[in-house]
């Protein structure tokens, strides 16, 4: 072994050690971040995190038939496939986000910025690749109060206060084959972690003396399951190509567990979530086999076309399986939850020697339905995003912009409308670790 080969080895050493360092940082903050006001998010795990990155947040969150060797796509493991052979790749993205939500008689405006995700990619050999990424699956955020009076005793009133905050996480290991040219496979191997709380305090305001009455429960998630996918590229000439793809994740038990806890008492705790309690009226603690907590079946199947270093054309259709899915709690209603989404990616031209020629120009739609059905009404979501992939010189490594704006739910049926803005901002960056370097 040369001076040169060996330095190669401690450097990349290095940058993986400090890789891991800022993996276990970010681990660490995503379970600490608010990510949602919606009140939506008090029903179910809460308001569900869209996947993909920054290439995919750009093209309408599409995913299932996209593959390149520029940016990483989780939504199909089959897709990490398409990557370099001899590059190591790195991304991670801040997003920053705004809610206005309106009802019949109120309106109320939210903003905030949070770390989105963080990933790696690299090869094992040529027909082999794999990625390891941290990413939020759910979130909870909200705190609404509502003023009863009881008509008949005109003393008889009181204010009762509804909170929720936490959010799950996953983490995963991913693994692309190609066992033979034109077709991959891969599997994600994704942990969930994370703890959702939800409570509601009742104060009887006639009386200075009266106590309050509260009630919270917790619910911690920590278990593994697996998704799938596969990708079949169908070369129509040496520009032209389409790809087939599909993603599967099977129904699969959650281990959890919930506590509850009601409670009497004379004060609040320091951030108004729950009653310092005197009087314990209940106490629960359950651990949740995974008969009784169920992530849903999904199923999904997309298409893209590409013209090769100019145009991607993708659309793809998602089904879960919500409505067969057990939760603990008793006041969740779901249905299935389907998705149709697509997008588009332009780049002028490459090789030209205008800057603006070379970027990567995206734009996407999609149309939702939620799994969540209220009032017996169910959710609709619908979303538009356009972006934007800034190349550096003389490397694939980019700097990514992506914008969603969409609106979900309605004020009819005493629901809540929720306009929402996304401007997601990451690097994708690419290092050549897999060469060995020579001299004359």
């Amino acid at each position: 072994m040369d001076l040169i080969e060996f330095w190669n080895i401690m450097h990349n050493t290095y940058k993986s050690g400090l890789t891991l360092i800022i993996i276990a940082l970010l681990t660490f903050s995503a379970t600490a971040q608010k990510r949602t006001y919606s009140p939506y998010s008090r029903y179910g795990i809460g308001e569900l995190q869209d996947g993909g990155f920054g290439r995919n947040a750009a093209m309408g969150r599409t995913g299932i038939a996209l593959q390149n060797s520029f940016n990483l796509n989780n939504i199909n493991p089959a897709s990490y496939s398409g990557l370099d052979s001899m590059s190591f790749y790195f991304e991670g993205g801040l997003m920053n986000y705004s809610q206005s939500l309106k009802s019949t008689d109120a309106s109320s405006n939210f903003s905030d910025m949070h770390f989105d995700y963080f990933a790696i990619g690299f090869p094992i050999a040529k027909w082999g690749f794999m990625s390891f990424g941290l990413q939020p699956a759910s979130a909870v955020g909200y705190d609404f109060y509502e003023e009863n009076t009881n008509t008949e005793n005109s003393g008889d009133y009181t204010l009762s206060s509804a909170m929720g905050n936490g959010n799950t996480t996953k983490t995963y290991a991913g693994l692309a084959l190609r066992p033979f040219k034109d077709f991959s496979i891969g599997v994600h191997s994704v942990y969930l972690f994370g703890k959702i709380k939800n409570s509601n305090i009742a104060q009887f305001q006639n009386d200075p003396f009266a106590s309050y009455l509260g009630s919270e429960e917790a619910l911690r998630i920590n278990d593994i399951y697996f998704d799938f996918g596969l990708q079949y590229k169908i070369n129509i000439n040496q520009k032209q190509e389409l790809v087939i793809g599909g993603i599967y994740r099977p129904k699969t038990g959650i281990n959890a567990n919930m506590t509850k806890l009601v409670g009497q008492g004379t004060s609040l705790n320091s951030d108004g979530s729950m009653v310092n309690t005197i009087d314990t009226l209940q106490f629960v603690q359950d651990e949740l086999k995974r008969t009784a907590f169920e992530m849903p079946e999904k199923i999904g199947f997309g298409v893209a076309y590409n013209l090769k270093d100019a145009v991607t054309l993708t659309a793809e259709y998602t089904l879960e399986k919500w409505s067969e899915a057990k939760f603990p709690d008793e006041i969740t209603e779901t249905s299935d939850m389907q998705k149709w989404a697509f997008g588009g990616e332009i780049i002028p031209n490459e090789r030209a020697t205008s800057y603006l020629s070379r970027l990567r120009y995206r734009f996407g739609t999609y149309y939702k339905k939620d799994y969540l059905i209220l009032n017996e009404h169910q959710l609709t979501d619908f979303g538009i995003s356009f972006g934007v992939g800034l190349p550096l010189k003389r490397t694939k490594t980019s700097f990514n912009l992506a914008f969603e704006w969409g609106q979900r739910g309605t004020t009819d049926y005493n629901l809540v409308k929720e306009n929402y803005a996304k401007l997601t901002m990451n690097l994708t960056l690419h290092e050549f670790w897999f060469v060995k370097r020579k001299f004359d």
